[in-house]
């Protein structure tokens, strides 16, 4: 294995959790927390998330899709070959990190649901701009 290519899923692996951090801190400070939540109780803190506004969930979701859409851009863009492999994998990581994240906060069902038809598309979607940028370039 090319050590660029290890250094293309490390990169977009990098990007997408910078701007999941980001998003993050954008979607609490757009809903603050109420008064009596305490983030290190995570029993008071998985009852705000259950009964949060639609409009958290929303950028949530969004968020994640812009983190894997950039993340599999960035990986496959950089990826030596094998490109769309390099956009699924990361797409994969993050499906799995974040459904066990949504489901282990107590986050509503359709959420949970939802998020299943973003993490991998949007990687797929990112993975195959990267490709169709490499090959106009040839």
């Amino acid at each position: 294995m090319k050590i660029r290519n290890i250094v293309a899923v490390i990169a977009g692996f990098s990007a997408s959790i910078i701007i999941i951090i980001i998003g993050e801190a954008l979607a609490h400070v757009m809903n603050p927390l109420p008064e009596g939540v305490n983030m290190n109780d995570p029993e008071s803190f998985k009852i705000f998330i259950a009964n949060a506004p639609v409009s958290l969930h929303l950028i949530i979701l969004c968020n994640y899709a812009l983190a894997c859409f950039v993340g599999a851009l960035i990986s496959s863009s950089i990826a030596l070959d094998k490109k769309m492999n390099k956009a699924i994998s990361l797409g994969g990581m993050f499906m799995g990190v974040g459904m066990f994240s949504l489901i282990s906060l107590s986050h509503p069902i359709w959420v949970v649901v939802c998020s299943v038809f973003v993490f991998l598309p949007f990687a797929y979607l990112g993975g195959k701009l990267a490709v169709r940028i490499s090959t106009q370039k040839k």
